[in-house]
């Protein structure tokens, strides 16, 4: 990779760059090129928390009187670190801390399940949002001038990802900058759902790009940063990691761990 490629990884939230595309990041900054990670839904959320923010907040392990957010972006901070690629926070409420028109909380428990029920919204159902998220994005891409962005994508059409996505997918366009989606993980690894790009966008061929056994290690080693989110995906019950390990496994032939992207081709494009 170029010495002088800058890379910008739009996350919808604190660890989904590193977990569907961490070890690319590590490969990329050790081959040379500046990296940057800017989580959108990143900002801080005052009480009163919606009962479904305050169930995860005890699933993650934290307090009542603890700074939920602030807990995650430090873990952010530590876990980019250790890929040796920058951080960004953005401004903005993840859904579980967001309300609908109606003052109803836009995330609801599910009983019985650690998965949370967040209504069906798409990126146009706040457009006061996604143009707020579109000019943040506008803007860093002006800053920060990469030659290429990558970001995720929403195969779990969470409002959120797809906030993300398509506001990306517009500011590229606008700039001329190569986009590319990386398979979300771990959800691709249960074979949920589809990108649903917006109109004027189409998927390329996938690749699977094979990475270095050291990008591998620094980016399961870089999860397990994220303490609050690993007791939630792993466990006695459930290996993370060996759950990454076999998905990747399913498009390697050389037994190098792999990770899928797909370049986005816009309408004008051949």
């Amino acid at each position: 990779m170029s010495q002088d490629l800058r890379l910008l990884a739009l996350s919808p939230h604190l660890d989904d760059a590193v977990l569907s595309y961490g070890a690319g990041l590590a490969q990329a900054a050790r081959d040379g090129a500046e990296v940057i990670v800017n989580t959108v839904f990143a900002g801080t959320a005052p009480p009163p928390y919606s009962p479904a923010a305050e169930r995860m907040h005890s699933i993650w392990g934290l307090s009542p009187d603890q700074d939920a957010p602030l807990h995650r972006r430090n873990e952010d901070i530590a876990a980019l670190a250790h890929l040796g690629v920058g951080y960004r926070h953005g401004r903005f409420l993840d859904a579980i801390y967001r309300k609908l028109p109606d003052g109803r909380w836009l995330a609801d428990n599910v009983e019985g399940r650690k998965k949370l029920a967040i209504s069906r919204q798409t990126s146009q159902s706040d457009p006061d949002l996604f143009a707020a998220v579109k000019d943040d994005i506008e803007a860093l891409v002006e800053e920060f001038d990469p030659a290429l962005i990558v970001t995720c994508a929403a195969i779990s059409h969470h409002v959120d990802n797809e906030i993300t996505r398509d506001a990306a997918l517009l500011v590229a366009a606008e700039k001329g900058v190569p986009v590319r989606l990386w398979e979300d993980l771990p959800h691709a690894v249960f074979g949920m759902g589809s990108a649903e790009l917006p109109s004027g966008f189409r998927l390329g061929a996938p690749v699977a790009a094979p990475v270095e056994a050291d990008a591998r290690t620094r980016k399961f080693e870089a999860l397990k940063l994220y303490s609050s989110q690993m007791l939630m995906l792993n466990g006695p019950q459930k290996d993370l990691f060996e759950q990454l390990d076999g998905h990747a496994r399913k498009t390697s032939t050389d037994g190098a761990y792999r990770e899928t992207t797909w370049p986005v081709v816009s309408g004008d494009d051949s």
